[in-house]
């Protein structure tokens, strides 16, 4: 089925969140205020983001937890 057939109502809604950089202690406040209260998308599975993680000053055990989560993990480029 095409978008265009489908009513207002019927679209499907997109909110895409991704961050980028270090994982680490600075921003493990941030990630759980977003997403360890319990919100959820309209189908009941809870929300998650794409973390394009840099090497530097990261915190891998925090990833590690991160993708436990559901969340996706993905690399940020090395210059």
């Amino acid at each position: 089925m095409h978008t265009a057939d489908l009513s207002p109502v019927e679209v499907p809604q997109l909110v895409l969140l991704t961050f980028d950089d270090a994982v680490n202690d600075l921003n493990k406040g941030l990630y759980n205020d977003l997403f360890n209260v319990g919100r959820k998308n309209p189908n009941g599975c809870p929300i998650a983001s794409t973390m394009y993680v840099s090497h530097e000053w990261t915190d891998y055990s925090q990833v590690q937890d991160l993708y436990a989560e559901g969340h996706e993990i993905a690399s940020h480029s090395v210059s």
